[in-house]
């Protein structure tokens, strides 16, 4: 899974199809920690191109016997973000 969203870079790159990808989680049933990637597109993450972002948020997850898995409730925080607002869900 990962996202696609407009964006505009900290460098002030417009991406109309930015690929959003989180790389990487750690932590516990209290915080996790996600490493965001974002690319100017999903070719270029499957290329292993630069990421033209990088960045760490934190949340705490759920861990109720119903709730979604870690990495999936991180796609669903991230949605929840004002720079992540309006993103849609990629299937892969």
């Amino acid at each position: 899974m990962a996202l696609t969203k407009k964006i505009q870079s900290s460098m002030g790159l417009e991406i109309p199809e930015a690929y959003i990808k989180i790389d990487s989680l750690s932590g516990n049933k209290n915080m996790l920690q996600i490493n965001v990637k974002t690319y100017v597109s999903q070719t270029a993450a499957q290329e292993d191109r630069v990421p033209v972002e990088d960045s760490y948020k934190s949340f705490t997850p759920s861990v109720e016997d119903e709730a979604a898995n870690f990495i999936k409730q991180g796609y669903e925080y991230l949605k929840t973000l004002p720079e992540y607002a309006g993103a849609i869900d990629v299937l892969e």
